[in-house]
């Protein structure tokens, strides 16, 4: 338990920094997007192995959109600063830095939900109880991670970012239920 609560020491800490938008962006949309997904295929009663398919796909898709939007996003922040003659704090970084940082940080995430429904857990039900519970370890922690650079209360910053995700998984799963009764899907 000591090791949650050690402060990062400098240099990992200036190293980690200058990509905490990138990190905490990249994991919190990659495990929150890819679990609300899971939670309500769950809801709509489709099988393990869509899901599983699905939530894969949905990860590789996920990847491939942030790491372009932050590439893109980067570029413009810099052009932007450049054209109004002022220094852009992210201009030290290279926009193909931070959608690499993205990239590496949203697949990170996208596969924590997807794990239980990938290793060959029969009942999507266990899988989902499995998935959330692996996911708001993932987003505690990261909110932890997050407040050690920030000098922020830790325990505040992991439940604040748990709590939030849970609330949008539980709005995924109730979609998915009123599909299922809307659309009657068997799949």
């Amino acid at each position: 338990m000591h090791i949650l609560f050690k402060p990062l020491n400098a240099s990992r800490r200036s190293l980690m920094a200058g990509s905490i938008r990138e990190l905490v962006f990249g994991v919190e949309d990659g495990v929150t997007q890819n679990m609300i997904l899971v939670a309500g295929m769950v809801g709509a009663q489709l099988s393990v192995r869509v899901i599983a398919i699905v939530a894969g796909i949905n990860g590789i898709a996920g990847v491939l959109s942030m790491s372009m939007g932050t590439y893109l996003s980067s570029k413009a922040e810099q052009d932007v600063g450049r054209v109004n003659d002022k220094t852009v704090e992210s201009s030290a970084r290279s926009p193909q830095h931070d959608a690499f940082v993205m990239a590496g940080a949203y697949a990170a995430g996208a596969i924590i939900p997807v794990l239980p429904f990938a290793i060959g857990v029969d009942s999507a039900d266990v899988a989902l109880g499995a998935a959330v519970v692996l996911t708001a370890l993932a987003l505690f922690g990261l909110g932890m991670l997050k407040a050690s650079l920030s000098n922020e209360p830790r325990l505040r910053s992991g439940l604040e970012m748990m709590l939030l995700a849970s609330g949008a998984g539980l709005a995924g799963y109730l979609i998915g239920v009123g599909a299922q009764a809307l659309f009657d899907l068997s799949v």
